[in-house]
Parts: C-alpha cells; sequence; structure tokens
C-alpha cells in the first residue's frame, strides 16, 4: 500500500519537528465523526500520531484553544507528548499511545486509574472557555435540519434548556476533555490517557464524569463506584445529585450526535431495532459499529435521557 498523499501543513509541520530525520510507515487513520485528517507514522523507530482538522470560520478560536488544551494535558501527563501544535494550521503532532480504547469495566482497579487521570485534568491549570453546551446543540439541530428537513426531537431540546437552568447555579468551571467517548480514553500499561481534545474547554467536571458513566459504566453501581474513586470518598447527596444531572445532560448530548450522524447518513433505523435497551444497543455499537445504524442509538441514548430526567424533579428546589 502506497503513503497517502499529505496536505502541504502536514508535510511542512512533519518536517519542523523532525527536521532531517525520514519519516516512515506513515498510513492513514480515521478522524472519527469531526472530519480530522489522521496520520499514523514511525520516526527513528518510534511511532507518532499527526492531526489536521479543517479551521473552521463558525469557530475561529478553535484551533488554539485545542492547542492550548492539549498542551496543558501533555504536562499534566494525561494527554500523550504534545511535540507540534500550530493554531495557525491546525496541525498538531503528538506519540502514539500503545494502548486500548476503554470498555464498560468493573475492575476497581481500572475505574480508579481512570478517575484519578480525570481528577488530575481537573485539578490542572485552567483550559480557555468553548463554546457552550447550548451553542453546540444549536449547531447540531440546524445541521440536523438541513440534512434530513427535521431539527433535533423537540422534546430533547426541551429538556435540555431545564436541564441547564437547573445545573446553572450549581456548576463550577475546572478543565474538562467535553467528550469523553470510550474512543478517547486509552489504557496503557502505565497509565490512563485521554485524546482528541476537539471539544475541550473550561466546563463542568461532573459532566467529564457523567459521559464516562455512559459508555464505560452502565449500571448504577459502577457509577457510584467511580464518583467513589473521583472524590476518594463515598459521594454526598449533592455530589449524586449533580452527578444525575450530568448524566441526564450527557445523555441528551450524545443523542445529539448520534441523531446528527444519522442525518447525515438518511433514512430511519431499522423498526425492529427501535425499543432495544441502551446497554444492549450500546455494546452491539462497540462491538461492530458499522452493523448498528446511529439513529438506533440516539433513540436509546433519548430513551435514557428521559428516564434519568424524570427522575430528577426533586432536584427542582435542591440547593
Amino acid at each position: 500500500m502506497s503513503a497517502p498523499e499529505l496536505h502541504p501543513d502536514l508535510t511542512a509541520a512533519l518536517e519542523a519537528t523532525f527536521p532531517g530525520r525520514p519519516v516512515q510507515d506513515v498510513t492513514s487513520l480515521s478522524g472519527g465523526f469531526s472530519g480530522a485528517a489522521l496520520i499514523a507514522f514511525v520516526v527513528d523507530g518510534a511511532p507518532y500520531v499527526a492531526k489536521r482538522f479543517a479551521l473552521d470560520p463558525s469557530d475561529p478560536e478553535r484551533a488554539a484553544r485545542e492547542s492550548a488544551c492539549m498542551r496543558i494535558a501533555s504536562e499534566r501527563g494525561v494527554a500523550p507528548r504534545l511535540h507540534h501544535a500550530d493554531a495557525r494550521t491546525g496541525v498538531t503532532i503528538m506519540d502514539r499511545i500503545a494502548g486500548t480504547p476503554l470498555r464498560p469495566t468493573r475492575d476497581p482497579a481500572q475505574i480508579e486509574r481512570v478517575a484519578a487521570a480525570l481528577r488530575r485534568l481537573h485539578d490542572g491549570p485552567p483550559f480557555p472557555r468553548s463554546p457552550s453546551r447550548m451553542d453546540f446543540l444549536r449547531s447540531l439541530d440546524a445541521q440536523c435540519a438541513a440534512l434530513a428537513g427535521a431539527g433535533l426531537p423537540a422534546e430533547l431540546v426541551r429538556t435540555v434548556i431545564e436541564l441547564e437552568r437547573v445545573s446553572a447555579p450549581h456548576a463550577h468551571a475546572a478543565a474538562c476533555h467535553r467528550d469523553l467517548n470510550p474512543n478517547n480514553v486509552l489504557v496503557a500499561a502505565e497509565r490512563v490517557y485521554f485524546v482528541d481534545w476537539t471539544h475541550a474547554g473550561a466546563g463542568d467536571p461532573f459532566i467529564d464524569l457523567a459521559q464516562l458513566g455512559v459508555f464505560a459504566c452502565p449500571r448504577p453501581e459502577q457509577r457510584e463506584a467511580l464518583l467513589e474513586a473521583y472524590f476518594g470518598r463515598p459521594a454526598s447527596d449533592g455530589e449524586r445529585a449533580r452527578a444525575g444531572l450530568a448524566r441526564a445532560l450527557a445523555l441528551a448530548f450524545y443523542a445529539a450526535s448520534f441523531f446528527f450522524v444519522a442525518a447525515r447518513l438518511g433514512g430511519p433505523p431499522p423498526e425492529d431495532d427501535a425499543s432495544r435497551p441502551l446497554a444492549e444497543v450500546l455494546a452491539a455499537f462497540g462491538a461492530a459499529p458499522e452493523r448498528t445504524h446511529p439513529g438506533v442509538v440516539a433513540a436509546a441514548l433519548l430513551r435514557e435521557m428521559r428516564q434519568e430526567a424524570r427522575a430528577l424533579d426533586v432536584l427542582r428546589g435542591w440547593s
């Protein structure tokens, strides 16, 4: 297989980072939903990854923000070591980690490692501000409408607005990843790393915890163990309440993301898959994404969001 043709910005970054050293074994990787260009390569026997994403006119600060967040996270030891970051071109170069994506686990030691890495991120230097969750939701709503003739489900949007209203007085900002789906958490022999900092910025740490819980801790007792590992003690009633709010929001935003992917593909999900439980759907999607329609995942996440939101009525007078 021939090496992929590289964008001039990637070529220039490789030459600047590894002057006079041959770049070998160049292969293309999937850039996920973001559409970024990703390549893996080897220099002097060491593996690296380079990323270039198209600059977004609607978010002109994105490249600078992502570079700043990656640099801080790298220095904190929770992201791969960063070798190059250019906000002008959107190119970053980092170590390629020999790790495996996080999968659902009941292993207390692994939950502890993940929680410790997340706490280290949150306790570190602040991240720059990023677009709000509502900005992101409105963008997905508009894109779904443009692609499929209909925006996100009205129930989803109404629920997010209400949850944001209830949670806003209790949230505080920390350095957050803001997209901790399983493929963005790599478990390596020596530590846990977070990758893909596209959405990183100042945010609510409980949302990061909730995102981990959606995919890696599908059972309530697993999410409780994650909270206890994160705080180093049993969670208080107030912390559990904040975690419940954050879980409903995390479910809503991942549902919105999958509705967007379904709109890009076109066509509704299969009827016989319309009511499968979330844990079953996520397990199938993790095992074979190409066999699970994103609309099925979106519908399962929406149902779970609805259940979580109904259980949060007690929080309307929470203080």
